[in-house]
């Protein structure tokens, strides 16, 4: 019997999303470290964002049920049962070993089964995921294959562990025999050597062994031994020829699954920590309103998470109908493109189905999420830097829908100021004739003023009297003059201040 019909990430009757743009992760600045239990097994699901709202909702009760610390600990005993059994199972050049190697694999593997089945029945799971999950563990270990795995797999290990040899060196003569009662010079020799050990130390060290495959000649005794016992042996080898796929194909995606939850949960805690707070946002499959409250940059927060001292400034978003575009402007270094980052990650974090940074949020769930930043011009491309933006836009143009989510960062800033707005301009136009919603950060305040679908957003200073960045992008119409009077009061380059030097 195999568990059948159980994923933890898709509901019955959709498909696996496809992956989304490298280039949008890479503007994106995500990190599949934060969607991963170990880093050093990449998990691609983070680049799969669903389409449908169920789905999400789907995989939300999988996060909640996690937030259970006796759940998600299960769920982390398990991982590392499966990382054991994809271990051992690797192990093994020759024939006898990898067999021998593949007995320990499915000690482990039913023993992590097992205990994850135990620990499904006794504590509150509440996610449809995870009780199916349940019920569907419950039958395949108490299934006639199940059960026959572990009960031949015990009667072979027990047999090995009968086997008892001799091995008499003699020279470069070197004989290996049944025991038969001879001496055991084991105690005899460790007490001569007693006087050499190192200290006084509570239990024998601990032997590692730097080289898991067999050398020469430990696979020569091995031979010897296997000729004195061909019948322990052949049984090993019939059985590992009998359960080789032993590793249930089902359990194995679930394990693969839940590396993506407990990643991304880990994740969210130790932001947690900071009083950085998560939400599960209320997702809609149209438009009807987008609002995010005290959201953040994950990956900036990431960053800075070893700094006790960094502090991670949140901001807010909200789009009413018929507004679909913010336009942020304001001064450089101001954190604006730190913000468009956010809206994207927001958007992109709600299609995974995961819960987003903020108190807060109210998401549509895109069918894709586009980016055009700024990037180094390619070299080989003869029509310039111009051309290649305008070629990347063109594409997202292309494809965009009024689900569609699309994240702008100084975009034809390579060009001249007037080709600039006239550009931008009529990129704004067309997204707002798709329905698509986004952000578009620019040193163009024209582009604020495009209609009600535009909503205007600047990044904040201090006050009028002085110019210190806040990293606040607040909702309001485009303040350039201000903040130059603001730059001039600082530097004493006011009229008054310069008619008074000159004075």
């Amino acid at each position: 019997m195999t568990v059948r019909g159980v994923s933890t990430l898709w509901p019955a009757g959709e498909a696996e999303g496809k992956c989304a743009a490298v280039v949008t992760i890479a503007d994106l600045k995500l990190d599949h470290r934060i969607f991963a239990a170990d880093p050093d097994e990449p998990n691609p699901i983070w680049r799969q964002p669903v389409r449908e709202v169920a789905t999400v909702a789907y995989r939300h009760e999988v996060f909640r049920d996690l937030e259970d610390e006796r759940i998600r600990a299960a769920f982390e005993a398990f991982g590392g049962g499966m990382y054991s059994v994809r271990r051992h199972s690797g192990q093994g050049r020759k024939l006898e070993q990898r067999d021998r190697w593949q007995l320990d694999a499915e000690e482990v593997y039913c023993r992590t089964v097992s205990e994850l089945a135990e620990s499904l029945r006794v504590l509150p799971v509440r996610s449809r995921a995870l009780c199916r999950l349940r019920d569907q563990l419950a039958e395949y270990i108490a299934g006639d294959w199940f059960r026959s795995l572990v009960g031949d797999r015990a009667e072979v290990h027990a047999a090995l562990d009968e086997i008892r040899y001799t091995v008499q060196v003699n020279g470069r003569k070197v004989v290996v025999d049944r025991y038969r009662g001879q001496p055991d010079y084991t105690e005899t020799l460790a007490a001569a050597f007693a006087r050499f050990r190192p200290g006084d130390t509570e239990g024998p060290e601990p032997v590692v062994d730097p080289w898991p495959d067999m050398n020469e000649v430990e696979e020569q005794l091995i031979a010897a031994v296997t000729e004195q016992f061909p019948d322990v042996f052949e049984r090993l080898a019939r059985h590992a020829r009998r359960f080789r796929d032993f590793v249930d194909p089902m359990l194995k995606r679930v394990d693969a699954e839940m590396r993506f939850y407990l990643g991304y949960s880990r994740f969210v805690r130790g932001l947690g920590e900071r009083g950085l707070t998560f939400c599960y946002p209320e997702v809609t499959e149209r438009f009807d309103g987008i609002v995010a409250e005290g959201a953040f940059d994950v990956m900036l927060a990431r960053a800075r998470h070893g700094d006790p001292a960094a502090v991670v400034v949140r901001n807010d978003i909200r789009l009413d109908d018929p507004e679909r575009l913010i336009v942020v402007t304001g001064p450089n270094q101001g954190g604006k493109s730190t913000f468009a980052r956010m809206v994207g990650q927001l958007a992109y974090l709600t299609a995974l189905g995961c819960p987003v940074p903020g108190t807060r949020a109210r998401m549509l769930l895109p069918d894709k999420v586009f980016t055009h930043f700024v990037h180094e011009d390619d070299i080989a491309d003869a029509g310039g830097a111009l051309a290649q933006e305008l070629a990347r836009m063109r594409e997202i143009l292309d494809a965009v829908t009024d689900r569609s989510v699309v994240v702008m960062n100084e975009s034809f800033s390579t060009t001249t100021a007037a080709d600039a707005v006239s550009i931008g301009g009529e990129v704004v136009r067309r997204l707002i004739d798709q329905g698509a919603t986004g952000v578009y950060v620019t040193f163009l305040e024209e582009l604020a003023g495009f209609g009600p679908e535009v909503v205007s957003m600047v990044a904040g200073v201090d006050s009028d009297a002085d110019a210190t960045r806040t990293f606040r992008i607040e909702r309001r119409p485009p303040d350039g003059l201000a903040y130059a009077a603001a730059v001039a009061h600082r530097h004493g380059l006011t009229y008054d201040a310069i008619r008074e030097r000159v004075r």
